[in-house]
């Protein structure tokens, strides 16, 4: 009786103290669940860096890997050329020459402290198979050989200890998914370097090597940001599900909340956050996501020929993408021997000392209740050598804070401003308008709940920063006005760019760093659109013209037309909003829409932008 009680009491000891089961189980139900974390919502901006291997032969872009072995192409010629067959000397034999000799993680991190990023990181390990950290499981690592540094190691503890979150990003599941498909002739069919170029005939084994990997780097540096590359999309559901419960329930024994970013579909919708690689959201989302881009617009990784962006489209990049509710992961990309060129370290300084100056417009903010206005209202910069928008003092981005709101001029606004898709619905004893960094109150004016403000008549010398500049508004209750309905997600916007041209002579053209329709001589021509309707009801109609003499068009679909009278703007880039009538739709869907001349005999050309559609109401 005594033993049994004995056991018994062993037994109650040890249920009472166990370790409570994790929050996180492996599957998409209990996964879905985590929740985005406050730090990552206020953070709005980090940097990383493509820095490896293949940063060595400075090459077209970081996919040299893959393409010295692509039969005919450039990278091969130029590798043949440079650096002789590629029997002779394949990717492996880039690694000796990666020493990293420049290579000092405390001041990369002071420079990303410096640009005004709240977290940072390292690519832990790109396609090509090379893990920059010191690893256990993948003999081809920064510690073992190439720089012989535990280069994800020391990066991590100089962000950390500048007070900034981690980021690493992992590619490497596409490196056992074919990145090396071309190799099959050269280095791939040596059972010596099978495990770099991800040859693996079990596919047990190259997941099980894809997750040891990550477990490894969750365990050593403890990330606050995973960030996964489209490789991810053809990992077994089952590896994907153990790895994110691993790493969500460290959350637990770290004290502190993570998270993982993906592309697509590629988790289930909860599991991380999305990413949106070279681009943006059209709308502020109601989900909080993210914009991986690069300081360079021809190559992630350095290069010759690195063809930069300039500071004042990274500016806005980061305040377009934020007032949409995003966060901007952005890349620089180093030299081989671990140097960051000062090109590129002047654009991140500059987005530093906007950042110093205007910082409280961005960090810890939200999305208000559309994300601005102005005539590049739906900017999305999408893709590679992208020109850059030429976004002007009309153009506003919109951001709020504890009962503060924020207007964000994309250019010197002038002297006087007014906020056409904002209302003033109340004004309290005391409320002020101020542009920050100037220090002085703003004058400003309500009527009707239009609200206006006067500016000082500044130099741009005696300004408070360049690129964009910042009215903060307080003690001011704001909603939106009618015009703002016209950027709603009920909205249509069908942009020159969508249309479909019925005619020879009228063709698109760029005018100002955006897209019209112009030339239109011919009345017997006509635009066309398939534009979608939301819900039905009666739909406002808006046209973007500039012309010399004053015309008129007809907008026509399945359920009515509308005549326009397009008045002279006074020159071909002076566009004007002109107000176009209605047209009421009984059921939502996709309706095909027709502009032409109203009448032939009286027809002047104009230069047409956009159509736009909004619900009454």
């Amino acid at each position: 009786m005594k033993r049994m009680i004995a056991v018994l009491v062993l037994a109650l000891a040890a249920a009472v103290n166990a370790e409570p089961p994790p929050p996180y189980e492996p599957t998409w139900e209990s996964l879905t669940q985590h929740p985005v974390p406050e730090w990552f919502q206020d953070a709005k901006f980090g940097i990383y860096a493509h820095w490896g291997p293949y940063s060595v032969p400075a090459f077209g872009n970081e996919w040299y890997p893959r393409n010295m072995y692509q039969e005919g192409s450039a990278t091969q010629r130029h590798h043949i050329e440079t650096y002789g067959p590629l029997s002779e000397f394949g990717y492996k034999n880039f690694i000796p020459q990666f020493t990293a000799a420049s290579f000092d993680a405390d001041e990369w991190a002071e420079l990303f402290l410096q640009s005004g990023a709240k977290f940072a990181g390292p690519v832990a390990e790109h396609h090509d198979g090379f893990s920059m950290w010191d690893s256990e499981v993948n003999r081809w690592n920064a510690a073992d050989m190439g720089p012989r540094r535990d280069v994800v190691g020391e990066l991590v503890a100089a962000v950390r200890g500048r007070g900034m979150k981690v980021v690493t990003s992992f590619h490497h599941a596409f490196n056992i998914q074919g990145y090396y498909a071309q190799a099959q002739d050269w280095d791939t069919t040596n059972p010596e370097y099978r495990d770099l170029y991800g040859q693996f005939d079990d596919p047990a084994e190259a997941y099980g090597r894809w997750l040891t990997k990550l477990k490894e780097v969750i365990d050593a540096y403890q990330p606050d940001q995973i960030w996964f590359d489209f490789g991810l999309a053809d990992v077994p559901d089952d590896y994907k599900q153990r790895m994110a419960a691993y790493y969500y329930n460290m959350e637990s024994e770290w004290g502190k909340p993570v998270i993982i970013t993906r592309k697509g579909d590629h988790l289930p919708q909860g599991v991380g956050v999305l990413d949106i690689e070279r681009a943006k959201m059209e709308r502020p989302a109601e989900q909080l996501w993210q914009t991986d881009d690069s300081v360079a617009v021809n190559s992630w990784s350095w290069v010759e020929g690195l063809q930069l962006k300039t500071a004042e489209e990274l500016v806005h990049e980061l305040i377009d993408i934020v007032s949409k509710n995003g966060v901007l992961l952005l890349n620089v990309a180093p030299k081989a021997d671990g140097t960051i060129p000062e090109d590129q370290r002047e654009l991140l300084l500059a987005m530093g000392r906007w950042l110093e100056v205007n910082g409280e417009a961005i960090y810890g903010t939200r999305p208000w209740a559309i994300h601005g206005e102005g005539p590049r209202l739906y900017d999305e910069g999408r893709g590679f050598h992208r020109d850059q928008i030429d976004f002007s003092g009309e153009d506003v981005r919109f951001t709020t804070k504890a009962g503060t709101f924020y207007a964000i001029f994309l250019g010197w606004p002038g002297e006087t401003v007014t906020l056409r898709n904002v209302h003033a619905d109340q004004v309290a004893p005391g409320a002020e308008i101020a542009l920050l960094g100037h220090g002085e109150a703003l004058d400003f004016d309500v009527d009707d709940g239009q609200l206006t403000a006067s500016l000082p008549n500044l130099p741009a010398s005696e300004r408070p920063c360049e690129h964009a500049f910042v009215l903060r508004l307080e003690g001011l209750e704001l909603s939106l006005s009618d015009a703002a309905r016209f950027a709603m997600p009920s909205a249509s916007v069908l942009t020159a760019e969508q249309a479909v041209i019925d005619g020879d002579q009228a063709r698109t053209e760029e005018r100002d760093g955006r897209t019209n329709i112009g030339f239109w001589d011919d009345p017997s021509e006509s635009l066309h659109w398939l534009a979608r309707i939301p819900e039905p009801g009666e739909y406002l109609l808006q046209v973007e013209t500039a012309s010399v003499a004053a015309s008129g068009l007809t907008i026509e679909c399945e359920v009515g037309s509308v005549d326009v009278d397009v008045p002279a703007t006074g020159g071909w880039d002076a566009a004007r909003l002109i107000d176009g009538g209605s047209l009421t739709f009984a059921e939502p869907g996709i309706y095909h829409l027709e502009v032409r001349p109203s009448d032939v005999d009286a027809w002047s050309a104009i230069n047409l932008w956009q159509v736009r559609l909004a619900p009454v109401g």
